[in-house]
């Protein structure tokens, strides 16, 4: 397939661009050990049934497991976790914004146009989680929610991926009051930031304040620092793109498989 112009953008160290059916895909070498990342335009996740269907079969493929084993999500922007290991794969998408999993014959999935695509996984027990955090999820404590499910923090791994930025996300000032009737205090003052008369939300700090909360360790934590708005060659953004948005996809699989 040919590559669009330019060439990827550079993500933060310890990310790289690895070569897909449809392209490239984006990785996380701290999350070496398990079949995971995260998706780009060049993969259309959404469009006609058809369209959709043929890109999630290639996503199954990547990632060696078959179609009907990809757990996706029906998005609520909430904090509810799906324990995708207590029952098989359900006639419809749960309603939760994260899922957590140790059987390597199914993978996790969600999909994003601007808010963030969580991966996480726990090296000792092989099992990982993945979540869904936009700034309603971000405020109901979805990462601190999903780390929790996965075990203890402190065995954890956990990578953010093209999201939009704290350089874009603009808000009103509202949402600091709404963060702080969440139970987020200092992230009222911390995660947003005031340039030109305008509000802008980090949602990058946010789930990294979230995990480190949960346990996580710094250290374990990266991000791609990958904003989507700033990069329509490459990924699509609702707020820049509006309805129309795209998405792209965040996957991982258990280990062991």
């Amino acid at each position: 397939m040919a590559m669009p112009t330019p060439d990827p953008p550079a993500p933060a160290a310890g990310f790289r661009w690895v070569r897909a059916q449809w392209g490239v895909q984006l990785v996380a070498d701290p999350l070496a050990s398990f079949r995971h990342g995260w998706t780009t335009r060049q993969l259309q996740l959404r469009g006609s049934p058809l369209v959709e269907d043929e890109g999630w079969r290639q996503v199954a493929s990547w990632l060696g497991v078959e179609p009907e084993q990809l757990v996706r999500l029906r998005q609520v922007h909430g904090s509810q976790v799906f324990f995708a290991d207590l029952q098989p794969p359900p006639p419809r998408s749960p309603d939760a914004d994260a899922a957590v999993c140790g059987d390597p014959s199914r993978a996790l999935t969600v999909q994003v146009a601007d808010c963030v695509p969580l991966l996480l996984a726990d090296v000792s027990s092989g099992q990982v989680g993945v979540a869904h955090a936009g700034w309603r999820g971000t405020a109901a404590g979805i990462a601190l929610a999903a780390a929790g499910a996965l075990g203890d923090g402190a065995g954890q791994v956990a990578a953010i991926g093209p999201s939009i930025g704290p350089c874009c996300y603009e808000v009103g000032a509202e949402l600091r009051d709404r963060f702080r009737d969440s139970g987020w205090a200092r992230g009222g003052d911390d995660w947003f930031e005031q340039r030109a008369g305008r509000w802008y939300l980090d949602l990058w700090s946010a789930n990294v304040d979230q995990l480190v909360k949960a346990g996580v360790p710094a250290e374990s934590i990266h991000v791609s620092r990958l904003c989507t708005s700033c990069h329509p060659d490459w990924f699509p953004s609702y707020r820049r793109d509006g309805q129309g948005a795209g998405r792209i996809a965040g996957v991982i699989r258990a280990a062991g498989g």
